[in-house]
């Protein structure tokens, strides 16, 4: 008797193909690419979902091991999505980023989909890019560039000033906040506060060189706040006008965590008449902000913005994507994916 010889479980067609959704807006080449990386992936189809209608998604998903998430957070997942696509085989939704807020977690758990993101894999890009917010309003870059290129050379008229004795405050003392805190080390500030909702243990204090606080006292003592703190519904509009009022006149505030951790109509308003020196700010409640978004009305010696790009740099989005697609890989290999937000 002949036996059959085994098939390749990897040829296209047979019941171990894998397929991968992506609704990120990648090229299926750099995805394949990225997938021949992982040996329990290096064989899978990709469906291109990032511009699909919710009905064709909502198909699309069905035939889906794994997902890729939309890191532009424009094509979400939620319940809706996952009743219309009924039955499914999916072994993870796997976001290319540190927030996940457009994807339904609750949902996803009550279908018994993991879901994972990249924790870390931009710290370094915003702890940088919180450092320059901050030295770029200290130094007055925005309306120094502007009196060089209209020809008024104000050498004296600006007034920047040093980051060297002045004090800090991070709120949210997460890899990130930590992140900023170890890059200060070395400008010489008077202190680096901090608040979180838990203090960290003495001996993160000591190599982070920072000191616990209540969050009044942070936003009273310091010349710079900086926010690294999660969107969650009890950190909505922690800080509004009764905040920004106890803030210092020349102090600076600047957000590179979420939008909704600002009220922004009271930051504009506390901008406009004067109550604190200025802002930068990387995150909007709405993204990318509507022409009514107040923010968008302040003057810009007073504020700073960029569009939400504090955790985008060519090594954090290589980062990001190794870690990402490593992870679709080992649920595609049958093993337990790392980075799980609902274990």
């Amino acid at each position: 008797m002949e036996v059959p010889t085994p098939k390749n479980p990897g040829t296209s067609g047979l019941p171990n193909k894998k397929t991968l959704l992506s609704m990120a807006p990648l090229p299926v080449p750099v995805l394949k690419s990225l997938l021949n990386l992982s040996p329990g992936a290096a064989d899978t189809d990709i469906i291109a979902g990032h511009d699909m209608s919710d009905e064709e998604l909502a198909k699309a998903i069905t035939k889906a091991d794994a997902v890729l998430g939309d890191f532009t957070f424009k094509r979400g997942i939620g319940r809706d999505l996952l009743a219309k696509a009924g039955p499914l085989k999916l072994k993870l939704i796997q976001q290319p980023s540190v927030g996940y807020e457009h994807i339904d977690i609750k949902a996803c758990s009550e279908r018994g989909i993991r879901v994972a993101n990249t924790p870390g894999a931009n710290t370094v890009s915003v702890a940088e890019h919180t450092i320059a917010f901050g030295l770029a309003m200290l130094r007055k870059l925005i309306p120094a560039n502007r009196s060089v290129r209209e020809g008024r050379w104000e050498q004296t008229a600006l007034h920047p000033s040093e980051l060297q004795h002045k004090t800090w405050g991070i709120v949210g003392l997460g890899q990130i906040g930590r992140d900023v805190a170890l890059r200060l080390r070395p400008f010489g500030l008077n202190k680096v506060l901090y608040y979180d909702v838990r203090q960290a243990p003495k001996e993160v204090e000591a190599q982070c060189g920072v000191e616990y606080c209540a969050l009044r006292t942070l936003l009273i003592s310091s010349d710079i706040v900086s926010l690294h703190a999660p969107s969650t519904e009890a950190n909505r509009n922690m800080i509004g006008a009764n905040e920004l009022s106890s803030m210092k006149d020349g102090a600076y505030l600047i957000n590179v965590a979420r939008g909704s951790l600002v009220d922004e109509t009271a930051l504009a308003q506390a901008l406009r008449d004067g109550v604190i020196a200025g802002a930068a700010i990387d995150v909007f409640a709405e993204e990318p902000p509507g022409a009514a978004d107040p923010l968008l009305k302040v003057e810009e010696d007073k504020l700073l913005l960029s569009p939400h790009i504090a955790g985008v740099s060519s090594e954090s989005a290589r980062r990001i994507m190794i870690m990402a697609i490593g992870n679709v890989g080992r649920a595609l290999a049958g093993l337990d994916p790392l980075y799980v937000i609902n274990p």
